[in-house]
Formats: C-alpha cells, sequence, structure tokens
C-alpha cells in the first residue's frame, strides 16, 4: 500500500515495487499539487503497482487516468517502472505550401468540367479567362488560394465596381463595367471556387453569398427591320458574308453557331438546317435544333453554285463559312465596317439584337412562342426577359385596334396578310400529314384565337431527305 507524505520538496509517495525494493515518487512543488490530488495519484500508484505485481491489465479508470497525465508525471511514473515511457513526439511536419490561385485556375481551365463534372463547351473554356484575369489581377498571381476570404470576396466585387476597362476611343478612363457583366465574373468566381471547395482546397467558397444572378437589361434593345438588313447584305463583300448576316438576322443563330454549319446539315426538300447548339450542347437534348430555310434558301443556293467548281460539288462535311474558323474570328470590326458603307449608325449588342429581331418578327408573325423558343433555342422564359422586343409597330397596332375588341385589326406589325403574303416569301398550307414541317406552320394574325397544335405535332426528329444534302439548285 502506498503512504503518501509531505516535507520540504512537496508531496512523496512511496511503496514497494515487484522486486519488493522501495521506492519513491516525488512530486515537485513545481506541478502544484494539492493534498487531495496527491491521494487520488496515490490510488492510481497502488492499482499501477498492484497490475505490474500480479502481470494483470490496468484498471480501466486508471488506465484512462495515465493517458491524460502530463509529461512530467507520467515520465515520473515510467522511471519508477510503473508506465511505459511514451514515444517522443515526432516534430510536427511543415504544413504543404498552399495551392497559388494561379496555378488552380490554369487546372481548372485546362480540365474544363462544369459544375456538373461535364465537359464544358470549347467557348465556355475561352469565356472563362477574361473572369479569370480579373481575380488574378486582384489578387496576385502567388495568393494562396485558401487564405482568400469572404471579406477578400467583398472587396473583389467592390474592385469591380471601380474597375474600367481599357478604351481606345473617347473616353480615356475606360468604361465602367455593366452591372450584369460584374455579376457574370462573380457567378464564374462562385465556379471556380465550387471546384475548389470539392478539392478540399478551401474550407467553403468565399463568393457564396455575393449576388450573382443576371437581371433582364433592355437598355441597349435594338430593332434591325428587314429593310435594314437588306441594305446590309447589299453592302457585304461576298457571297459568305451576305449568307452571315442573314443567318444572324434571318434565322436567329447565335454568333459563333455559324461556324458549325456544314453542306450535310442543309435539308433542302425538308426546308430546314441543322444546328449544333455548342451552348446548350451540355444538356440533355438541346445539342441540336432544327431552323426552317424560308429567307436562307437564295443565298444558300447563290454560295453553293460557287463552291461548285469544274463539275464539282462541296461535300456534306465542307463548312458553309470558310472565310473565319472560331479561334481567330473577330466579327464586330467587319461588320461594322460594312455598316459604315451601308450608312448604317452601329447598334449595341450587334448579334445579339439581330438574332433577338429575328425572334420578335417571327412572334409578330402569329406562331406560338414555344415554337418559336424551340427554334430559336432558349426557353420561353429567356425569350420573354431577354430577346422580344416591343416595337413601335406594336403601339400603332394597339392604337388602331376598335374600342371594346370589336373589328378587324389592321396589320402593322409585319403580320402576314393575305394581300401581301408574309415576309420572306411564301409559307405554304398545312399538308394534313402527322410530321408537319417547320416551314408549313400556319400563319395566325394576332387578333384571331390560335388553333390547337394537334397531340401528335412534331417540331423535332426530322428525317433526312432521299435526295441528299444538295439542292435543287438553278442550272446543276
Amino acid at each position: 500500500m502506498a503512504s503518501i507524505s509531505r516535507d520540504s520538496k512537496g508531496w512523496r509517495i512511496r511503496f514497494f515495487d515487484p522486486k519488493g525494493e522501495r521506492k519513491t515518487l516525488r512530486l515537485s512543488t513545481g506541478m502544484r499539487v494539492t493534498k487531495r490530488q496527491a491521494e487520488e495519484i496515490g490510488r492510481h500508484v497502488d492499482a499501477l503497482n498492484a497490475a505490474a505485481c500480479t502481470q494483470t491489465p490496468v484498471e480501466r479508470q486508471t488506465a484512462l487516468w495515465l493517458a491524460d497525465v502530463g509529461e512530467a508525471l507520467h515520465a515520473k511514473l515510467a522511471t519508477a517502472g510503473l508506465a511505459t515511457p511514451r514515444t517522443p513526439a515526432k516534430a510536427a511536419e511543415a504544413p504543404a505550401t498552399a495551392m497559388s490561385l494561379e496555378k488552380f485556375l490554369a487546372e481548372f481551365r485546362n480540365e474544363g468540367r462544369t459544375a456538373r463534372g461535364e465537359q464544358a463547351a470549347a467557348l465556355t473554356v475561352i469565356k472563362w479567362q477574361a473572369p479569370m484575369d480579373k481575380l488574378l489581377k486582384f489578387f496576385g498571381l502567388d495568393r494562396p488560394i485558401d487564405s482568400i476570404t469572404k471579406e477578400d470576396a467583398h472587396q473583389f466585387r467592390r474592385w469591380l465596381d471601380a474597375y474600367r476597362s481599357k478604351s481606345k476611343d473617347r473616353n480615356r478612363k475606360g468604361r465602367p463595367l455593366g452591372e450584369n457583366s460584374k455579376r457574370k465574373v462573380i457567378d464564374n468566381a462562385k465556379v471556380f471556387f465550387n471546384a475548389a471547395e470539392r478539392r478540399g482546397l478551401v474550407p467553403s467558397n468565399p463568393f457564396k453569398f455575393l449576388p450573382s444572378n443576371t437581371r433582364p437589361n433592355r437598355e441597349r434593345d435594338f430593332f434591325v427591320t428587314r429593310e435594314t438588313a437588306r441594305r446590309i447584305i447589299e453592302f457585304c463583300p461576298d457571297a459568305e458574308w451576305r449568307l452571315l448576316v442573314a443567318l444572324w438576322r434571318f434565322a436567329g443563330l447565335r454568333k459563333m453557331e455559324v461556324f458549325n454549319l456544314t453542306w450535310g446539315d442543309i435539308l433542302w426538300e425538308q426546308g430546314k438546317m441543322r444546328v449544333f447548339a455548342t451552348k446548350t450542347a451540355h444538356h440533355e437534348g438541346r445539342d441540336i435544333r432544327y431552323v426552317p430555310l424560308r429567307d436562307l434558301r437564295e443565298l444558300l443556293e447563290d454560295l453553293f453554285e460557287l463552291n461548285c467548281s469544274e463539275g464539282t460539288r462541296p461535300a456534306p462535311t465542307d463548312s458553309l463559312i470558310t472565310r473565319f474558323i472560331p479561334t481567330n474570328s473577330n466579327l464586330d470590326k467587319p461588320l461594322k465596317a460594312i455598316l459604315h458603307r451601308a450608312g448604317i449608325t452601329p447598334w449595341g449588342k450587334l448579334f445579339q439584337n439581330m438574332r433577338a429581331s429575328c425572334e420578335t418578327e417571327w412572334l409578330n408573325e402569329g406562331h406560338p412562342p414555344h415554337v418559336v423558343a424551340a427554334i430559336i433555342g432558349h426557353s420561353v422564359k429567356v425569350q420573354r426577359d431577354h430577346y422580344a422586343q416591343v416595337t413601335e409597330g406594336h403601339f400603332d397596332r394597339f392604337n388602331a385596334f376598335p374600342p371594346g375588341g370589336s373589328g378587324s385589326l389592321p396589320d402593322t406589325t409585319g403580320t402576314p396578310t393575305a394581300k401581301s403574303g408574309p415576309p420572306g416569301g411564301p409559307v405554304g398550307a398545312r399538308t394534313g400529314t402527322k410530321g408537319g414541317e417547320l416551314g408549313d406552320i400556319e400563319v395566325y394574325p394576332v387578333s384571331q384565337k390560335r388553333k390547337k397544335t394537334p397531340k401528335n405535332q412534331c417540331f423535332t426528329g426530322f428525317q433526312v431527305a432521299a435526295e441528299g444534302f444538295e439542292p435543287p439548285t438553278r442550272g446543276l
């Protein structure tokens, strides 16, 4: 049985080890042990000594106490033969150097994966470069990615408010970013740091709570009339440029979708053209859509004939547009040069406004919004918020409507009439077959009640014409 006593040097515990030798465990004054604590230590010393004498396991309560005692007391117990010496703690390994922001963004761009882990479109990867450059400009190339806090993200947003893009004309101080542009940068930053969070490189996304949803901005809307578009086509330098303008204004293609078109995509007999939508390709069922040839046929035939030389015809895999390629095209500058020759002042959002004008015109013709949205390649909500425009013709048409809704509604917005026919050429009558074609959609005046579309009416899944990709062109 251990005995506890105290002298000038502090508390001491005496006991006989398994060999019968007397041992002393001194609790120095530096430990600041009270009498009660000394008695408790004495009880555990008895338990440890008993286990050593009988070669039995240490009682659970004593084992837990031994695991938690300090290094000094544990060393004394080990010297007395009551405990196994603890293994010296290994020197703490130097923490791994955190990945720099530049290295992470480079890896993210090279991998090219969306938030869902799918392969991002090539144009999307290209568009990532601008927000990445802004992040690197603000935080620096060597900034550890895990050191960026929510406050840093907040300061980055304030920096975007004061940011001025370089401008070579008029405004020497540069132009400020629009609100939607700033929100788009934040949205991309969220995508980048979500990937970093999934990899465990940051504890949480510092941009998580910053607003990033873009808002409809109709301040730069401009309706490009058919007359304006035809004048632009007249001043185009060649057949490819004439077709480019027609594809944007009369077919509603996105700026860069024109580069994916091949002669094999033209279904002459069916009056349709297949368009590969790279922007929405990662959504199931939205990688391909079909566009009517109503306003394009003549220009397509002219370009096809120009590509026929010495009895050869373009191959189905040959591209329609060969002047530019997506990786190095700068279409804004040459299009503005064409507008200058035509005496037309450039409008804001050169390409999107032509696409929006095409969609607005199709809606004016009376085609159902969901059909127009499917042909253009987005949802009805996007159509309503960003594309469908209100023109002066709509006000004239509204004001001409008789009070009370009686009488006929005059045509002032380009809606086809029995006398003039639809813009861009006649529209065929409904054939009555199950698989009606886009070119056969019946046109209804806005004031009349539209007939219900049959449930078996289908606007996708078109069959390839047996005649192939070649048009029944003149003289061929």
